[in-house]
């Protein structure tokens, strides 16, 4: 088949076309990621000022089992800024830690690079991973932030698809500032990487959204204050180790109140899966009348958050008398002043439960 000049010269041109619009796809691409990038790696300068001294007689042991603890918040009664900080940064160090999401974060793949990176060691750090880790030695100047935002700011809410970032990222870092820091020939350095630890938990702990969030930021203080311990005591500082022990004091009562206040909103008793799949609610108006009694006491953001989700399944699966019950009680939050518990209440009275999230939520109540 003869091919005409002229259309030679469309194909060419058809073909060069092509090539600049790849290309310049290409180039979008790659001035997007070099854009994202861009803002992760370089922060804003920061300044962390060293704790201020206390004497001993100042300290105080919270007494969380005393009966009047049941109406403090979930919180260090210690100030924090005793052992560690926060920076002075202008930055929002959720932008960098964002971005390990494990799902669709720009960087999910370095996050479980990192992970594949850890080694074990023989105290009860955990698993970290080296040193100079050059992932580890770019998060240090987002730590120094003053402020940690993920909700509304990086990820928007979505009720019970709300997204978190890599979680498992932060904790190992804590534990790898932490081992530099016990390990270090230089008690001023090591300190310094173990309150690393504890500021990156002061700072995961600041939204008082997502459950897990929080736990984990408590962790990693548990880890860091641990180190910051084990320093004092090596160096015969007995009134940092004397601070260091109160605030190790108040992280196990803070982790059971948790429990307790989750405890109380769990649905998992009184939900049995049928033949067809589906999940019957079968609740005592009593367990609602303890969920209504706490939902008047709270005062952390979190918590409502885990009782909107129940409020949720209640609305749909409830009884007639039940689901008017608990309808009320999400107006009145839908109209509150808070915007994250307005849109979740929002969200709780708009969205009915699928059966995929009842699974996911209940997991074992569908085997019953």
């Amino acid at each position: 088949m003869t091919v005409q000049p002229g259309a030679v010269r469309t194909i060419i041109t058809a073909a060069v076309t092509i090539l600049f619009v790849l290309g310049g796809l290409l180039g979008a691409r790659l001035a997007i990621r070099w854009w994202q990038s861009s803002r992760l790696v370089v922060p804003p300068n920061s300044r962390v000022e060293l704790p201020r001294e206390t004497a001993t007689s100042e300290l105080e042991v919270p007494c969380w089992s005393c009966p009047s603890a049941k109406k403090w918040p979930v919180r260090f009664r210690t100030d924090l800024d005793l052992i560690a900080p926060l920076g002075g940064g202008a930055g929002n160090a959720a932008e960098f830690f964002a971005a390990f999401e494990k799902c669709c974060g720009p960087r999910a793949a370095d996050g479980e690079a990192l992970q594949r990176r850890r080694v074990e060691r023989s105290d009860d750090i955990g698993k970290v991973v080296a040193p100079a880790d050059e992932l580890l030695l770019e998060a240090e100047p987002w730590v120094d932030q003053a402020t940690m935002r993920f909700y509304p700011d990086i990820f928007p809410m979505e009720g019970g698809g709300t997204r978190i970032t890599n979680l498992l990222v932060m904790l190992t870092m804590a534990r790898s500032w932490t081992a530099r820091g016990v390990d270090s020939d230089d008690p001023a350095s090591g300190l310094e990487d173990c309150r690393r630890a504890i500021r990156l938990g002061r700072l995961l702990r600041q939204d008082d959204v997502i459950i897990i969030n929080d736990l984990v930021g408590l962790a990693c203080i548990h880890i860091g204050t641990r180190g910051v311990y084990r320093i004092a005591q090596r160096e015969g500082d007995l009134e940092l180790s004397l601070l260091a022990s109160v605030v190790l004091g108040e992280v196990a009562p803070q982790r059971m109140m948790t429990s307790a206040r989750i405890s109380t909103v769990d649905l998992a008793p009184y939900l049995r899966g049928e033949l067809s799949g589906a999940l019957l609610l079968d609740m005592p108006d009593s367990h609602l009348d303890t969920i209504m009694e706490m939902a008047e006491d709270l005062t952390e953001r979190r918590f409502f958050g885990e009782m909107i989700l129940t409020a949720n399944v209640v609305l749909h699966l409830g009884t007639v008398g039940q689901q008017t019950r608990i309808r009320e009680l999400l107006l009145s939050l839908a109209s509150g002043e808070d915007p994250i518990i307005a849109d979740f209440a929002q969200w709780a009275l708009d969205t009915p439960p699928t059966d995929e999230q009842l699974t996911e939520f209940y997991p074992h109540s569908m085997e019953r």
